[in-house]
């Protein structure tokens, strides 16, 4: 079998990692990169041995035979890539979100499946294996029925400018959107509510909102950009699922291996996109493998299903409506 020939959009900081990923995979081969920085792409290039670089997706799309792309472009860009494409024939993994406008989002993913191609929205958590053994507790029927879940993912204040092009819950708050109706499939979110503020200046920075399931069950996305650089590792990220029989909770960090160094104490990442023998595992190595296989074998792609990532970025509108109008926002889905 020949290894499926991709392209990676963007050359940021995800994009190096998709790169390192998929330089080290089996069944995968880079054959193009696109970066609007001439000076990045050739860096990227020469470090992974990815033999084209292009400096737009027109370009790229015109010159190489691909079976499939990665779009890691800034998150308020993906529509353009994505489109082109699929209607390229090509097959496509985007990273979430994928996209800020609900439209843009329903309208690629009824693209996808006009013209049967693979869609697949890079949901790291999905590939956490501590955030799939809790789903998999539930599904053993150990936690009993889910009825509260608790997320907390705060980061740093200095990763404000990074980010500051909409609206950052979409950055942070919809991965514990996406757990929360992970963990509570088969029933639906009927209203929301949502107070945030801004301390930075540039945006809202500061989010508590509510999620009320069909059936009572309640979710609580707390996210903060207020952190200071000294925090351990990235951010602090709690989340608790209590169940009528059982509860379960993991934190980062708190992931059993750290270092008292005469500067610092370090906590590094073991689980999403940790280094290990100069190349990139963990759970973005294994959502990047799932979709390489699902290539390889014309499988479908169900990791998360399109319903699912439309319903998160519905619940997400709806919060950030919330906050806006100072009210409960009913969901009728």
């Amino acid at each position: 079998m020949n290894p499926a020939r991709i392209a990676v959009i963007g050359a940021g900081d995800f994009g190096a990692r998709h790169l390192s990923v998929l330089s080290a995979l089996d069944g995968a081969e880079v054959v193009a990169l696109v970066s609007r920085t001439e000076s990045r792409a050739r860096e990227l290039a020469e470090r992974y041995g990815v033999p084209r670089t292009f400096p737009d997706t027109e370009s790229l799309l015109s010159a190489v035979e691909l079976d499939a792309v990665h779009v890691v472009t800034e998150d308020t860009r993906h529509f353009g890539p994505v489109m082109a494409a699929l209607n390229a024939g090509l097959e496509v993994l985007v990273e979430k979100p994928l996209s800020h406008d609900l439209n843009e989002a329903r309208e690629m993913v009824a693209t996808a499946h006009r013209l049967g191609r693979k869609l697949m929205v890079g949901h790291i958590l999905r590939f956490d294996t501590r955030c799939a053994a809790i789903k998999e507790s539930i599904a053993r029927g150990e936690l009993g029925e889910v009825v509260s879940f608790y997320g907390r993912r705060n980061l740093p204040a200095s990763f404000r400018p990074i980010y500051n092009k909409a609206n950052r819950l979409y950055t942070t708050g919809i991965h514990d959107i996406d757990l929360l109706l992970w963990y509570c499939a088969g029933r639906k979110p009927v209203e929301v509510y949502m107070r945030s503020r801004s301390v930075g200046g540039d945006g809202d920075d500061v989010f508590w909102g509510m999620i009320t399931m069909d059936d009572g069950a309640i979710g609580v996305i707390e996210t903060a950009w207020m952190l200071p650089d000294s925090t351990p590792w990235r951010g602090h990220i709690l989340a608790e699922v209590i169940g009528t029989k059982g509860t379960a909770w993991l934190e980062v960090p708190g992931n059993g291996l750290g270092f008292w160094l005469a500067d610092r104490v370090a906590t590094p990442d073991t689980s999403y996109w940790p280094e290990m023998h100069g190349t990139t595992v963990g759970a973005l190595r294994d959502e990047i493998a799932y979709f390489v296989h699902c290539l390889n074998h014309d499988l479908p792609i169900e990791v998360p299903t399109h319903e699912e990532v439309l319903t998160s970025l519905e619940v997400a509108g709806a919060l950030i409506q919330s906050a806006a109008e100072g009210r409960p926002v009913r969901l009728d889905m």
